[in-house]
């Protein structure tokens, strides 16, 4: 998905522009996030506990619902015989109807793709919320398609900012490096 190159289109444009925090998340939002990372590793809970986060984000954007549906499989993947060329945490799917959102779908798998483990919480939440901004990008910006742009990482930084729970996303590669870090 990554390796994939798009002329820049009114899509991608608005995608790239629109960098600012999506919604003002609930204290609700907030608690069922830190809900998700400490949850047990039980797929049926969490898929529970995602469902909720997801039904207040949307809710709270005023977006469509949008369910969640947790696999208790490997990710799907690819494997050239020695390593892993890539996998598939979760996707985000959706149909439109009189240009309307229907029919939204956030599916996540639930164990790693080789080695069959329980996914960690962090990555977990990590991809409800990538999924998520998937969501906002069609039923909120009214986007035709959604990439993967700065705009759609900085709207997803901005949000697991605000819920309190930024420790679960990756690094992000252009933050300034702290003076304690940096003086090691």
């Amino acid at each position: 998905m990554f390796g994939r190159r798009y002329a820049p289109d009114r899509s991608y444009t608005r995608s790239q522009r629109a960098t600012g925090l999506p919604i003002q998340p609930s204290p609700i939002a907030r608690g069922l996030a830190l809900a998700v990372v400490s949850a047990p590793d039980d797929h049926r809970q969490r898929r529970r506990l995602a469902q909720l986060l997801v039904d207040d984000l949307s809710a709270t954007a005023g977006l469509p619902h949008c369910e969640v549906v947790v696999a208790d499989r490997a990710q799907v993947h690819q494997h050239d015989g020695q390593r892993l060329q890539s996998r598939t945490y979760g996707y985000y799917r959706c149909s439109f109807r009189e240009d309307r959102v229907t029919d939204a779908r956030i599916r996540i798998y639930h164990r790693t793709a080789v080695r069959r483990q329980v996914i960690a919480p962090k990555v977990f939440l990590n991809t409800v919320l990538h999924e998520w901004m998937h969501h906002f990008d069609f039923a909120g910006l009214g986007l035709e398609r959604s990439p993967h742009t700065a705009g759609f990482f900085a709207r997803l930084r901005a949000l697991a900012d605000a819920l309190e729970v930024g420790f679960v996303l990756p690094p992000d590669p252009d933050a300034p490096v702290p003076v304690s870090a940096a003086a090691r």
